[in-house]
């Protein structure tokens, strides 16, 4: 939270607020989140320019990713990642804070596009974020750190594994559905075994070599967007018959009210 949401009672003051002292509290904590001068009096052009196409090389493959991943689409992905950047970056928030596409989502969102389309996605994204702004304004967020770092990292080893088991069907290259997890994952084994083919497994585990080679020779490098434009240059030229993302549109789609039945 920003320190100017910090609003603490002044001492000695034990009567209650007026109701219009609880108004203007309200307002003058809801603007403080709002962009100000001084956010943008340390801005440099050059370093802020280099920054932000870094991320957009970070971000790029990891939208398109996430959005196959989350059964919405890469181009949902795409359009989502710009649309939050614009967003985090006009507001702002922590020095500290990271914003960008997270594969945790990708738990969450998977059943909800299955029981209620892309819509239910939009609908259940502004419900979180009602919820973050309210336990942003109660201060909510200082009893993370009383949370035990053992829960966290079991929280992300978690999420990745089961990431690791959704993501079966496209590393194997095979069309398999299911709900749990488990199910889908041995299916998917299953299904590779009965008729295996070696181009889908050789180039995820070369794209995913890659990257961890890349990491510990030169971290800053974004070696995920290269090595996805590489694989995307051989899937075209060597026509290995795997499949692709599709087409993505050149512009952002309009707005509408999600349809939920």
């Amino acid at each position: 939270m920003p320190p100017c949401c910090s609003s603490p009672r002044k001492p000695g003051s034990g009567s209650r607020p007026s109701s219009a002292a609880s108004t203007v509290g309200i307002r003058s904590r809801a603007l403080c989140f709002a962009p100000r001068r001084s956010d943008w009096s340390r801005a440099t052009i050059g370093r802020d320019l280099s920054a932000g196409l870094m991320v957009v090389l970070v971000a790029l493959p990891l939208a398109l990713g996430f959005g196959v991943a989350s059964d919405v689409g890469a181009a949902a992905g795409i359009t989502t990642a710009i649309v939050a950047g614009i967003l985090a970056a006009t507001f702002g928030g922590s020095n500290v804070q990271v914003s960008g596409p997270t594969g945790a989502m990708t738990v969450v969102l998977i059943p909800i596009v299955a029981n209620h389309g892309a819509d239910g996605v939009l609908v259940v994204g502004v419900l979180a974020g009602l919820m973050l702004l309210l336990l942003a304004f109660t201060g909510a967020g200082r009893a993370m750190k009383y949370m035990p770092l053992p829960v966290v990292e079991g929280f992300t080893a978690g999420i990745a594994l089961i990431i690791g088991l959704q993501q079966l069907p496209a590393a194997l290259g095979v069309d398999v559905d299911g709900e749990k997890v488990l199910g889908l994952a041995w299916g998917s084994i299953k299904a590779w075994l009965d008729a295996p083919a070696w181009q889908a497994p050789v180039m995820t585990l070369a794209v995913a070599a890659g990257i961890v080679l890349a990491a510990r020779v030169r971290s800053g490098f974004p070696a995920a967007l290269v090595l996805v434009a590489a694989t995307t240059a051989i899937n075209m030229l060597a026509d290995s018959g795997l499949k692709t993302i599709g087409y993505i549109p050149s512009t952002l789609p309009a707005p509408r009210w999600p349809q939920i039945p």
